[in-house]
């Protein structure tokens, strides 16, 4: 005779089964269950490694933490964006169109009162750029320390092994261009003000003069400067404006043609923002003598080279 007794483990997986989907309240796969918070209904395995609190020291979880280092990347640009523009049309665009480095140079020193005064200088384009490279660092350490803990890496040997953050070609770009940029400044702002007291008589014939006494160094190394700065500056406003061949979301064959398309816009748009460059800032100005330089002023623009640290000694 079968037995009619209930089987308490069939009736408590038959009640389970029997409540539909939607009534369970779901659980979110990016929180982790804090060991030490006495409202935690389960206590964890013995066997569990030690989780990690859902926020840091400043109270941020990680998605907040990570959109606040991307917003400060992000919106860094803009007064240094502003600069370029102004730099870009002084530099490129004006000799381009006067072919002449004596109009360029008295335009350039007209203009730029403007944005190298204080305190709009360091407001609009040194402290940005710090912010938007230190942002950038940080936000990639704080990623791979993410990954580490999701991986359960708490030994330093176990946390080398977790990979770094994927670098994007304009990421690199920007890692490379940052050193040209403190030397850039260097020589046109940091020793003019040391050894003149500012930078007034510093301008494109003083650029010009520096080409001249050294042609090969000179136009190697802005030619390197010129063409990573448009390929990071293009490529960065291009990501920014969400145009870049990553943001197409369409797939196959489609879409696959049309990351190609965006990837030859934006190298093309690239290649001419730094060829105009290279032709006004070293095809017109870095050529043009327009009838010499007065002795004073090569004397002048001598002591300065040669106060340039590390390298001018050999200037």
């Amino acid at each position: 005779m079968a037995s009619t007794a209930t089987d308490p483990d069939r009736e408590s997986r038959t009640s389970i089964s029997a409540i539909p989907m939607h009534e369970l309240e779901p659980s979110p796969v990016d929180e982790e269950t804090d060991p030490f918070d006495s409202s935690a209904s389960l206590p964890l395995p013995a066997t569990s490694k030690k989780t990690t609190s859902s926020t840091n020291f400043l109270g941020l979880t990680p998605s907040r933490t990570i959109h606040l280092l991307s917003s400060i990347q992000k919106y860094a640009t803009v007064g240094p964006s502003i600069y370029l523009t102004l730099h870009y049309a002084n530099t490129a665009l004006i000799p381009l169109f006067t072919q002449s480095l004596h109009k360029s140079d008295n335009l350039l020193l007209l203009t730029r009162p403007y944005y190298q005064s204080f305190p709009i200088e360091p407001l609009l384009i040194f402290a940005p750029v710090v912010a938007h490279v230190a942002s950038g660092i940080a936000l990639r350490v704080y990623r791979r320390r993410q990954n580490a803990k999701r991986h359960g890496a708490e030994t330093h040997s176990e946390r080398r092994r977790i990979p770094w953050p994927k670098l994007s070609l304009t990421s690199a770009l920007g890692y490379a261009l940052y050193p040209m940029f403190v030397a850039h400044v260097l020589v046109n702002r940091i020793t003019p003000q040391k050894v003149d007291g500012g930078s007034s008589g510093v301008g494109l014939r003083y650029f010009a003069y520096g080409v001249a006494r050294h042609p090969v160094l000179a136009n190697l190394g802005y030619v390197a400067m010129l063409g990573v700065a448009s390929w990071h500056f293009v490529g960065g406003a291009a990501k920014y404006l969400r145009v870049s061949r990553e943001y197409v979301t369409e797939g196959g064959d489609y879409g696959a043609r049309k990351r190609r398309r965006r990837g030859w816009i934006v190298n093309a748009l690239s290649a001419v923002v730094a060829g105009a460059w290279i032709a006004g800032g070293l095809g017109v100005v870095g050529r043009g003598k327009d009838g010499g330089w007065q002795s004073w002023e090569t004397a002048n623009w001598d002591r300065i080279y040669k106060a340039v640290p590390l390298v001018g000694r050999w200037m």
